[in-house]
């Protein structure tokens, strides 16, 4: 048997639970399952903290055992480990009494993701200063790196809030829907409530849309907030660099 193909064989019998014969001692061979298991559900933990305080320990372990069976990791690097967790949990029968678990996950892993983004280089605003006012709805912001954007029928912030290390576990309200808008401020990733208006805006700009399209996104009656909109992300850092055409730039 070739170095590579007993490797295979070996990783398979520590993910599995059933044995493989000819790998190693199945002694030895429940050493690394536990091991392994336990660094699975450490990571999972860890960016997941407020999915284990719903549902206890020890569901949040054979969950996670069951996610790690069909999710091996692919890196070294167990920072990027877990981002199917919100869709197994979504289709995981034992989870369908709280269905605000699976979008609660989500927005855990937005935040889990927007702290390890990159940085976001700043806006050239000496640059924009220079498009001419008439191309300006050419104009394509992009979000920075860190920002994430989360839709939910469910009060997934409040329920999030409820349930820091401080909190009560009672959110104070448990009805959605809830639109989230993560970003990261002082080294920290946080998630902010956001009206309809700036969802339209921000997520338009997220598809990639121009100044003009992403205004057109909001609505008549909210064209108006367009100015306003662009100040306030833009100041947040949210929106973190623009794309102009190059006959414009």
């Amino acid at each position: 048997m070739s170095l590579a193909a007993l490797q295979e064989r070996f990783l398979a019998a520590v993910l599995d639970e059933a044995p493989i014969e000819g790998v190693a001692p199945a002694e030895a061979i429940e050493v690394y399952r536990r091991n392994a298991r336990a660094n699975y559900r450490a990571a999972l933990a860890a960016a997941y903290p407020v999915v284990c305080r719903l549902v206890g320990e020890a569901f949040f372990a054979e969950a996670s055992r069951r996610f790690t069976r069909a999710h091996a990791s692919a890196s070294g690097d167990l920072h990027g480990y877990g981002a199917g967790f919100a869709a197994f949990l979504g289709g995981y029968a034992p989870a369908r009494a709280l269905d605000c678990l699976c979008d609660v996950a989500r927005l855990e892993w937005a935040l889990h993701e927007s702290f390890h983004a990159a940085d976001a280089p700043g806006l050239d605003f000496g640059a924009l200063a220079r498009i001419p006012a008439a191309r300006q709805g050419e104009l394509r912001f992009r979000l920075a790196p860190h920002v994430r954007l989360i839709r939910s029928h469910h009060a997934i912030l409040a329920i999030w809030e409820a349930n820091q290390p401080d909190g009560d576990g009672t959110p104070e309200r448990v009805e959605g829907p809830e639109r989230v808008v993560v970003f990261r401020e002082d080294g920290e990733s946080r998630p902010h409530a956001i009206d309809e208006s700036s969802w339209r805006f921000l997520e338009a700009l997220g598809r990639g849309a121009s100044l003009e399209a992403a205004s057109d996104a909001l609505g008549a009656q909210a064209q108006s907030q367009l100015p306003a909109l662009l100040a306030r992300w833009t100041s947040a850092g949210v929106i973190g660099s623009f794309e102009a055409a190059q006959d414009c730039a």
